[in-house]
Formats: structure tokens, sequence, C-alpha cells
């Protein structure tokens, strides 16, 4: 897939974390029951890894690790499962499998595949027999799809099921039948042509469930999501790059059957879900359905170049119908790296500014009457590099300025500062006003730090 367009939007993009080598298994697997099988199992994956080898980490699911423990014989006995880099060959991928025999870890098999980019690793019954598959997607580049192999356990050894093209997958239960189904998204660059195949459980066996054109024109996929579109239904969420760098989001159901996307423009409208940069869906708030992220330009900001606009980050769900709801809106700012969810009462009311005089750079938030262009601050956010924190520190305090420090960690210190109450404005305006400014509570309740996108 060709991410030129994510790299032109990347302090848009929320990507996710990157693929790295690693020395040792240490805090990069999924847990194991005591200090003393996390030491053992590190010292069996050493033992047996390759000279010159170091683990590396999936791209994706976020969660993957450099080694998993898995029961992948359903013997009630888990494996571990590792991955790793040689030195000698950066275009390969190798895969090492360790059982437990009589307590000690042995090495049960391992090989490895043609690949520079471990993009995805997996496990999940995509055949119904109770035992998990691994599923291992490996790419050769940005331009290049990448390739999924799906292996299960037999007897003691490991078997190539399916090998397949994509290039972005996505693993869960799609159809609500208590199974996993995945779906697989492809796009050929050179014959403008994208097409979804999704795979299910037929009579223990992994079938192809439906296939689906989609929009070959578009410059790239850069993600595919299952997961609840609303409180009955799980969607299938697909990213699509547009163009240089706008964006746009395909919703998918199933029903009676068969595939739907209750989100599809009619002729020559405008797609509902299009974005002037890429924001990817997730569950913003924790509430367990998966929401549509849609930028969002603030008032006041229409005479500003696209670049310089500082876009809102608006969310929204699936009504269950053929439109969207609101949830809620997001300031995030890959340059500071936070995020700051925009109170509710503060909805309709105003707008955000970045600050380029100030240096470090500032983003202020202003009560804002569009209609008289009337502006009081609400709130300053700021990241102040820490070997400058003491003297900002020291001047806010010189000034009686409050102030709220946010993430004190790392290269950056984050702060809210809270504005003074202006001296000059009407009654009914010092009432809405006051009712918007924030506490010390709710200013650290909306932050949260952003990771940086790779």
């Amino acid at each position: 897939m060709n991410k030129s367009w994510l790299r032109s939007a990347i302090l848009f993009a929320l990507l996710t974390s990157g693929c790295g080598l690693v020395e040792t298994p240490n805090e990069l697997m999924r847990a194991p029951s005591s200090d003393s099988d996390q030491k053992s199992i590190n010292q069996a994956i050493m033992q047996y890894l390759p000279a010159g080898s170091q683990l590396t980490v999936p791209l994706n699911p976020d969660e993957s690790s450099a080694v998993s423990l898995r029961d992948l014989d359903a013997d009630g006995i888990p494996e571990a499962v590792a991955f790793y880099k040689t030195e000698k060959n950066d275009y390969e991928i190798g895969v090492l499998i360790l059982t437990q025999n009589k307590g000690h870890w042995e090495k049960l098999t391992s090989f490895s595949n043609i690949g520079n980019r471990l993009d995805f690793v997996q496990f999940d019954d995509l055949t119904g027999d109770n035992q998990p598959e691994i599923l291992i997607g490996l790419g050769a580049g940005d331009d290049l799809n990448k390739e999924l192999s799906i292996y299960s356990l037999e007897q003691g050894r490991l078997q190539e099921q399916i090998k397949l093209p994509y290039s972005v997958l996505a693993v869960g239960d799609l159809d609500q039948d208590g199974k996993a189904e995945l779906a697989v998204i492809v796009h050929d660059h050179d014959k403008l042509v994208s097409t979804l195949h999704l795979y299910g459980v037929t009579d223990q066996k992994m079938t192809k469930l439906a296939e689906q054109t989609l929009d070959g024109h578009v410059n790239g996929y850069d993600q595919a999501l299952i997961g609840k579109a609303s409180h009955d239904k799980n969607g299938l969420f697909i990213e699509a790059g547009l163009g240089a760098h706008s964006a746009s989001t395909d919703l998918w159901i199933w029903e009676d059957g068969k595939l739907r996307n209750p989100l599809a423009r009619n002729n020559s409208e405008m797609e509902m879900t299009f974005k002037p940069y890429p924001l990817l869906s997730e569950d913003i708030n924790q509430d367990g359905l998966i929401e549509i992220g849609i930028h969002t330009q603030p008032p006041g900001t229409e005479d500003l170049p696209m670049y310089a606009i500082p876009w809102i980050a608006s969310y929204f769900q699936w009504d269950g119908k053929d439109g969207l709801a609101h949830i809620e809106d997001h300031y995030q700012n890959y340059d500071f790296g936070l995020d700051f969810r925009i109170p509710d009462k503060w909805a309709g009311k105003f707008t955000v500014a970045n600050e380029p005089q100030n240096e470090p750079q500032m983003t202020t938030f202003y009560y804002y009457q569009e209609a008289t262009g009337e502006k009081l601050p609400l709130l300053t956010l700021q990241a102040v590099p820490q070997q400058e924190w003491s003297k900002a520190a020291e001047k806010w305090e010189q000034q009686q300025r409050s102030y709220v420090i946010l993430k004190e960690g790392g290269k950056t210190v984050h702060v809210a500062i809270q504005p003074e109450m202006p001296s000059k404005m009407s009654a009914s305006t010092r009432e809405v006003y006051s009712s918007m400014l924030l506490s010390t509570e709710e200013i650290r309740q909306f932050y949260r730090p952003l990771q940086m996108p790779l």
C-alpha cells in the first residue's frame, strides 16, 4: 500500500505503534503466571534464537508483542511463540515456537518467511475446531500489498492453511455468531480495483462468505477494524485515503447473509464520512462502540490556509439507520503529543487558535461569538521543553498566572494555563463566559497524552 498520503498528513493521522527490534523478551510478552515462568521462558527463547537474531514486535494490532503464550493444540498447556529478525537478512522474518515437556521448554519448530516488516500477528480460531490459528502478515514495502499466512498446529507439526494478499485486514465476530471472521481488503494500484473478501467458519473449514467490490480509485487503505457499530450490530470499519491527504471511512455490516454499507452515498453526494485528513475509527469514549472520526473546522478560521487550520477531531457513531450521531469533540495536537476533549458546555460557543508567534508554541481556546467576532480566552495548552520548564514556571508565578501541570515526564512538560478574568464585558457575556471556565479537576479530566505517530 502506498502511504505517501499518510506521510503528508502525519500530524493529523493517528497511526498504530511501530515495529521495533529488542534484545530480550522482557516486557514484550503477554504476561506468564509468575516471575519464575517468565525467567524460564526468557532463557529458553534466547537459547533457541539463531545467532545474531533479535526479537521484533508486530505493527498490528496495538496489543501485539514479540512473544506470546498460546495453547495452539488445545491440550491445556500453552506454547510460546516468538518473532525475530536476523542481522544477516533484513528481508526475512523468523518464527520460533517452544513447547513444554515435563516442566521444561523445548523447541517445537521454527521457520522464516520473506518480508522486511512484521505487519500483523493474531491468534484466532478461524476453522471452528477450538484451536487458535496463527495469523502472520508480512510486508515488503509501502507500494506493495502484504501477504497473510495462516498456520495451525496439527499433531505437533505446524501446517500452513492458506496464504492471502492484503492491503489491510481485520479479525472479529462480524456476523455475531460467536465465531471470528477474517476481512481482507486488497487494493490493486495498477488496475484501480479494490475488493473486500470476508472469510468465516463453515463445517470446521475456513471458507469465503462474501466478496464486495470497493472503490478502486482510492490512494490506499490504512486500517480495517471489526467492532460494535451499535448496541445490537457489529461492523467493519475501513479507512481509505482519497487524495494527497483527504480520507474517508466505509462501514459494512452483515445483514440477511450479505454485506451492506448503511452509509453509502447516493450518486454525486459527498461521502458522509469524508475528512480533510486521516482520522482513524476507534472507541474514543470507552463505551464499547466504535466511533468514526471526522475533522470539523472551528468557526472564525475560514480565512486560514488548510494546513494552518486547528482542526477539531469530531467523533460520530452509526445511528443504526443511514446516518451518524455526534458523540464528542477533541482537539488533538501531534506536535505537542496531547489530546484535549472539548467540554460539552463549550459546544457552539468556542473556537481554537494556534499561537505561532510564541516560543514554545501555544494553543488557546476562546469563548467565541460568531455574530460579533467577540473572543475571550478560556484555556491555553502548551508543551514546554524540559530545559525551559523552570524558566517558564518562574515567569508565570511572577505574573501570578494560574496553571495546571498535566504531564511532567519525557522531553516536554504539558501545562494548561488558566486565563485571568477580563475586566470589560457585558453582564450577559460574563454569565456565559464564567460558566464555560474549567476547574483544575475538569482540565485534568479532559486531557490525555497522545503517542506520536511514527
